[in-house]
């Protein structure tokens, strides 16, 4: 697609200086104020010098003819300010903290008097309210960041302790990701009720993100940062691509004085407590631990190249960990492997039979699956049960055997701060990161392990220009490679190799993975399940290359502070993946072709059976290449009204390109002449879907205060992003380029009183692509355009003394043009004879086919009421503490759903009723309150008590810090599932469609085994029978009706409440002058406090309603030392 600039673009740019060279957004401060006299009157042409304590660089301007001034791009840290003018005193005000994104407001009196005599001002509020925006939001200081227990050291986790933000995944922080990068979405916040992927994660400016699949492309040592600010609503115009919290981060600096540490952390089996799991699933047993090792060591130094003006920091971290020991697994029994399934409580079925279904005698099915017939033959590869097991028939976790999975990474940064002279100063940084995953064995050998490696390289420069007391400009250019590289399958084993499926009697092409197509046993008897065998990698291959270039331009013109502003991003998004369906496929059986339409099934007897209810398979030709440009204008006045009003008028106007391919290898489906087009082919365009120009964004807001110590804000704003739907939804993803082959089973039933025996599928005949010519389509509409986000607020925040205040407000916003995916090929319905009326889409993907629609339809609606206490560094003491009562709706949860939540499914159950969608989001919680503190014990040398103490009392009783933090949600949606029922009314998705409600619920007796209540209930009582009214003798839930769709609506139950305490206790030693070593323990859910797992939400399961684990992990003891200087 032909770029094309407009003439206002042009104007900005020649206004700019032309300047050429992700975002560069604010990652400074700035200290803005109003030079009086005693009697109030304005000084005009007053000096103004701010100093940084640490680097001893000043910035100099001069008040304007209304007495006001404003210093702009300061590094963030401790300031003092001096003001001077003639026949005045000089008033020396400081030292204050200035925060990333902060407009520090210092007013200054200046006292008649000699010019040569200086005054320091005492008398007047530390600078901590922010007076002169409505934007919200919360700055994690250094103080907090080092001394937080963080599982894994994952910077992202700070994130959680804001005010509106939520993490249904917070038990993933201290996993593989966290050691590594996040390289997965299960534990980023919810910002605002906003989806987890929509945030935007900065580097002293520089976008961090993996673009494809909205993930964090980098994870920065907290040892290397100086400061992390999560904005979370109404942000100026400078900042946008986001629709939900931008994550700020910003990196030490050298300074005059060197600085520097070597630490390392030790988390091992020794030190953890056992699992509930492992303590309670096995009556009277408990299982062991596993052993692991997690290690974690690097360090930090920086200091001045030359004094005042040449500044460098470096820092190296590294994480090494490995798991190892027993994993149970759940095999096959020897009865089962010849057929024999006598011991089922219950009776399978013939269901082929031409007069409908008939028993099988004695429950012996007739082995007809090759894969089932050489894995049968061989337990040497697939084992015989050699543990007891823990259900009634000895199945679940009957087997033991050795699991080893390893994790590494090495990254370092290192940034140089340049003050060439008062007017220009510069700043380098270069970030690289190393890391590597995977798992080396399984304890099957059929279960196929593999490997994974992310390397990181990023750079970034900016340059600071001061063209006059009044005029500003910083410019940014930067480049990152993000890369993806996991999921290939390796065969310990040596028997398969690439030639697993021929040697298990599955027809398939050449095989670029190791290991056989994965058999899935999905849903039925859970409590008799058996695990999958063989392996369906999903290789992707992720190269991000993103380049950014930006100018912002402030100018101080009398009361006003006008910002002028390009910012535009190149993204490279260049990768390899078969698509969500494989390199090898898979073959699913879910029971339905052995049970009674309806009854309880068995998935392992279609297994034997060779009865498949779904396939699929993913195939690619070669790498694919998508480009794009993001382009964004912004102007921005903060206009000081009046002494205590600040009104903000801000506009941002954004440009997303449509994403094309570089070779043209993308195809989609015209929807209105549902005809398949290719990128540049007969007139399309490259992108094949449209351009949108109308990306205006408005940011609006006021900051009143009443009071020196209130302050009111308000404020109104539009975002706009376009999501990056991962990799699977993409056009490249289309034959002829790429071929996923779904095909499924129709299942048996009756239909107007004729029974129908359906059609399965079977491993022997190979993939769709040896059968029926059935595929998968991925379509982009030509109309699809990025997410709209409105944002509103109204807050209030009270200075209590001169380090704490306390805010409340409400916060809402509203969500439109939300991507979500959707089955664009479902029957609308049914015949007079009960048949399914043609998909709209047949003649693209053939009868049954797929076509999955990325559209941009669904809405969200988020009202929150938040409340914060901060307390700013005092007497040793900090602390911050959030509180949030909200509701979040959606009717769609995103591509990624939700993770420890079962709050509904990506794709419709019925993708023509949006409206029967609507409900709680996956991330709502009512009450969310979170707690960070960190406490130096102000005793011993150099403190506030005991400061004259001997070596022997200093070490004993000085020293000591005590952190900790707290996070606390009420329970997250539940929505009940029944296994899908589509004979008569073509398949809507692979998966669980929602029950069917016949009476009233009424809950009581609630327990872990029964979370949805015992009394005049009989769970899983027979066909169809899950919550029965005994003195009715009806079932408050069962299986949706035939051919039709279950009434339940989306988050109806809520799930156990999640509650975790983490806390750290520190005890440093004098070495020399300022060399201190410090111990540290870090206690992970230090008081091991068990938050439940939902609870089975399948109405049909003999397990509806139970709790088997928690979704907290046990109680994790860290051990760290470090040297800091």
């Amino acid at each position: 697609m032909k770029r094309t600039a407009t003439p206002f673009a042009w104007a900005i740019l020649f206004a700019l200086f032309c300047s050429l060279p992700v975002l560069g957004q604010t990652v400074t401060g700035s200290i803005r104020g109003t030079v009086t006299d005693p009697t109030g009157a304005i000084i005009a042409g007053a000096k103004v010098v701010a100093t940084n304590a640490a680097t001893g660089v000043s910035t100099t301007t001069t008040t304007n003819s209304s007495g006001d001034y404003s210093i702009r791009f300061l590094q963030i840290g401790q300031y003092k300010v001096n003001v001077s003018a003639g026949g005045f005193t000089i008033s020396n005000y400081g030292p204050f903290a200035l925060e990333i994104d902060q407009t520090a407001k210092v007013d200054i009196a200046l006292t008649v008097g000699s010019a040569t005599t200086t005054v320091d001002v005492t008398d007047q509020m530390q600078p901590i309210l922010n007076t002169e925006s409505a934007t919200l939001g919360l700055t994690i200081t250094e103080n907090t960041i080092n001394s937080l227990p963080l599982n894994g050291r994952d910077f992202s986790q700070l994130a959680v302790y804001t005010p509106g933000a939520v993490s249904p995944g917070f038990p993933s922080f201290g996993g593989s990701n966290s050691t590594e990068r996040s390289t997965g979405a299960d534990n980023e916040v919810s910002v605002n009720g906003n989806r987890q992927q929509s945030n935007n994660y900065l580097l002293d400016g520089q976008e961090i993100n993996e673009n494809i699949n909205n993930t964090i492309g980098y994870n920065p040592s907290p040892d290397a940062l100086a400061q992390m600010r999560v904005i979370t609503s109404n942000a100026n115009a400078e900042f946008g691509n986001v629709n939900g919290g931008t994550i700020v981060a910003v990196m030490k600096s050298g300074t005059n004085q060197f600085h520097g540490s070597a630490f390392a952390y030790l988390k091992n089996e020794n030190l953890s407590a056992n699992s509930w799991s492992n303590d309670h699933n096995v009556p009277g047993q408990i299982v062991p631990i596993n052993p692991f090792t997690s290690t974690q060591f690097g360090g930090t130094i920086g200091g001045p190249i030359f004094r005042d003006r040449l500044f460098f920091f470096a820092d190296y971290a590294a994480a090494r960990s490995h798991t190892g020991g027993l994993l149970t697994a759940s095999v096959a029994p020897a009865a089962f492997r010849t057929g024999n399934f006598a011991s089922l409580p219950f009776q399978l079925y013939d269901t082929q039979a031409a007069g409908g279904p008939v028993p099988y005698a004695n429950n012996q099915v007739p082995i007809t699956s090759k894969v089932a017939q050489f894995l049968f033959a061989h337990p040497e590869i697939y084992p015989l049960p050699n543990a007891p097991g823990i259900d009634a028939l000895g199945i679940q976790n009957n087997f033991v055997g050795h699991q080893r999975k390893f994790n590494a990474n090495d990254q370092g940064d290192i940034k140089i701060d340049w003050h060439l002279h008062s007017n220009d100063v510069f700043t380098f940084r270069y970030s690289q990161g190393i890391a590597r995953d995977g798992q080396i064995t399984n304890p099957l050998p059929v279960q196929f392990p593999s490997s994974s490696d992310y390397p990181d390289h990023l750079f970034n420069a900016t340059w600071v220009r001061s063209f006059s007391s009044s005029i500003v400009n910083s410019f940014a250019a930067n480049y990152g490679r993000i890369r993806f590289n996991s999921g290939v399958t390796t065969d310990p084993s040596g028997v398969f190799g690439f030639n697993g499926n021929n040697l298990v009697g599955i027809p398939s092409a050449a095989q670029l993975t190791q290991g056989f197509s994965q058999q899935t046993f999905s849903g039925g008897s859970g409590a008799f399940a058996i695990d999958n065998v063989g392996a369906n990698p999903t290789p992707e291959i992720f190269i991000d290359n993103i380049f950014g270039y930006s100018d912002n331009l402030t100018w101080q013109k009398g009361k006003h502070l006008l910002k002028f502003g390009v910012q535009f991003i190149r993204y490279q998004q260049n990768s390899f993946y078969p698509g969500n369906d494989g390199e090898l496929g898979s073959f699913t059986y879910n029971g339905t072709y052995t049970a009674l339409p309806g009854g309880t099934t068995y998935p392992f007897a279609d297994f034997v059976a060779d009865r498949s209810s779904d396939v699929s398979v993913g195939a690619v030709t070669g790498r694919t290449g998508q480009r794009q440009w993001r382009d964004a204008f912004f102007a921005q006045d903060d206009w000081k009204l009046r002494p205590n009003l600040t009104i903000n008028l801000g506009l941002r106007y954004e440009y997303s390109q449509p994403i094309y391919e570089v070779n043209n290898k993308e195809a989609n489906v015209d929807l209105n002449t549902k005809a398949i087009i290719l990128a540049g082919q007969n007139g399309a365009s490259r992108a094949l879907y449209d351009a949108v120009y109308n990306q205006w964004q408005p940011r609006v807001g006021f900051a009143y205060s009443p009071t020196s110590r209130t302050v009111v804000r308000g404020g109104y704003g539009i975002s706009s992003y376009l999501e990056g739907t991962g990799a699977n939804l993409r056009l490249t993803q289309n034959p002829p380029f790429h071929k996923d082959f779904e095909q499924q089973g129709v299942a048996p039933g009756t239909v107007n009183g004729v029974y129908n025996p359906g059609k399965f599928l079977q491993a022997a005949n190979g993939f769709p692509t040896t059968q029926v010519p059935t595929t998968t389509f991925y379509v982009w509409p030509k109309d699809l355009k990025p997410a709209v986000v409105q944002e509103f607020s109204l807050t209030t925040e009270y200075q209590i003394n001169n380090t704490s205040s306390f805010q409340i407000g409400y916060v809402g916003v509203l969500g439109h043009h939300l991507t979500d995916p959707y089955w664009g090929n479902q029957s609308t319905g049914v015949d007079a004879n009960g048949n399914a009326l043609p998909g709209p889409l047949d003649n693209i993907v053939g009868v049954g086919g797929v076509i999955k629609i990325t559209q941009t339809q669904s809405a969200s609606n988020y009202n929150g009421l938040q409340a914060t206490y901060r307390l700013r560094p005092t007497g040793g003491l900090e602390l911050t503490a959030n509180y949030t009562y909200s509701k979040s709706l959606t009717d769609d949860i995103g591509f990624y759903g939700v993770t420890n939540n079962n709050s509904g499914q990506y794709y419709q159950q019925n993708a023509y009723d949006m409206r029967s969608e609507w409900g709680p989001a996956g991330t709502d919680t009512r009450h969310n309150l979170s707690v960070t503190g960190v406490y130096n014990v102000p005793f011993g040398r150099g403190k506030k008590y005991g400061g004259g103490s001997n070596f022997v009392v200093d070490s004993l009783l000085g020293g000591w810090k005590l952190s900790g933090s707290e996070v606390y949600y009420s329970g997250f949606p539940v929505t009940l599932s029944s296994p899908a029922e589509f004979s008569s009314r073509v398949f809507a998705f692979s998966g669980s469609a929602r029950p069917q409600q016949n009476l009233a619920y009424h809950q009581k007796n609630r327990g872990l085994n029964n979370y949805f209540g015992t009394v005049g209930t009989t769970p899983g009582a027979g066909t169809d029978i899950t919550v029965c009214d005994q003195s009715v003798g009806a079932c408050t839930y069962s299986q949706q009706p035939q051919g039709a769709f279950g009434n339940v609506r989306p988050g109806t139950f809520r799930a156990p409440s999640f509650h975790n305490i983490d806390m750290a206790l520190a005890k440093s030693f004098s070495v020399y002058h300022e060399h201190r070593l410090e111990f540290r323990a870090d206690a992970f859910n230090a008081f091991n406090i068990a938050s439940y797992q939902q609870p089975d939400s399948n109405v049909t399961d003999t397990t509806f309603g139970q709790i088997t684990n928690t979704v907290s992990n046990s109680r994790d003891i860290q051990l760290s030392l470090k040297y800091a200087f």
